[in-house]
């Protein structure tokens, strides 16, 4: 049942050439340019031009009051919305073009599942503001606060949010794992287009941008398990409580300025995916 599933799914998606291409690679820009927004706002903070950082939410906050900013979110939604479903039906199709043993493949499935549902809820997000339904985005601090401490109220919740943080304390390692391992970048490229120049950029943004996701994970799962050891869901953040965190640190702002640097770098490897990833197996 689950290959025919999987069959179908690509026949689907290879039937509806050259408009499925097109709109998995639309979203991929969307995608980046969402991060190289989060990147910049995070870089003009640490240069002390004002602001401070955000995460998407914010950032797409932000978006809507620049000069035809609700156009521009508009465009924004459909492409991040595009890109959810594209990584719903990697779920579903696998990536064949990718060798992987039984377990990575079903690993590889759940971090499309996670991701589906993480740009769905930015697409939304994007949509809403630019309807001007929500005046702002709600905070991932507040959203996050509000979680925690729903979870410490429960029986055994606060064992279960240290095993949350220490799970994103593992997504963390994985992040450095693949920045400093092997690189598997080109496993989803078309090399074949590529120069060796081109494969080399991309293995370098790669790199940098796990690293950045990686600390701005680590910061965040260290919040995390902090407000489960004292009972105190005041003291988690999400990523924009995690970059302020890093933000305060000695030296704060070149720390800040090396993960905006990477969060660009993810934008930047985004949108250039969008020319060379492989899509449905081809």
């Amino acid at each position: 049942m689950g290959h025919a599933a999987e069959r179908a799914a690509r026949r689907a998606a290879s039937k509806g050439e050259p408009w499925t291409d097109r709109a998995a690679r639309a979203g991929c820009i969307a995608r980046g340019m969402v991060y190289i927004l989060v990147g910049g706002l995070a870089m003009a903070a640490a240069g002390g031009m004002g602001g401070e950082p955000t995460d998407p939410s914010g950032a797409l906050a932000t978006l809507v009051r620049m000069p035809a900013g609700r156009a521009a979110l508009a465009l924004v939604a459909l492409g991040l919305l595009v890109h959810a479903a594209f990584r719903a039906l990697l779920v579903v199709t696998g990536e064949s073009h990718v060798r992987q043993g039984p377990w990575r493949r079903v690993a590889t499935r759940i971090r499309h599942g996670f991701a589906a549902c993480l740009y769905l809820g930015m697409a939304v997000t994007a949509a809403a503001l630019a309807a001007g339904w929500h005046r702002q985005a709600r905070a991932s601090d507040a959203q996050t606060q509000h979680l925690s401490a729903r979870l410490l109220g429960l029986p055994f919740g606060r064992p279960l949010l240290i095993m949350i943080a220490v799970g994103i304390g593992i997504a963390a390692v994985v992040e450095i794992v693949r920045a400093l391992g092997p690189t598997r970048a080109r496993d989803s490229l078309r090399v074949e287009a590529m120069t060796e120049r081109q494969q080399d950029l991309m293995s370098v943004l790669g790199r940098v941008a796990y690293l950045a996701r990686a600390t701005v994970l680590a910061a965040c799962g260290y919040l995390l398990a902090r407000g489960a050891i004292h009972r105190a869901p005041r003291e988690t953040r999400g990523p924009a409580g995690a970059l302020r965190a890093v933000w305060a640190l000695p030296h704060g702002g070149l720390w800040l300025a090396l993960v905006a640097g990477g969060l660009i770098a993810f934008g930047v490897y985004g949108v250039l995916e969008a020319r060379w990833r492989r899509l449905f197996g081809r």
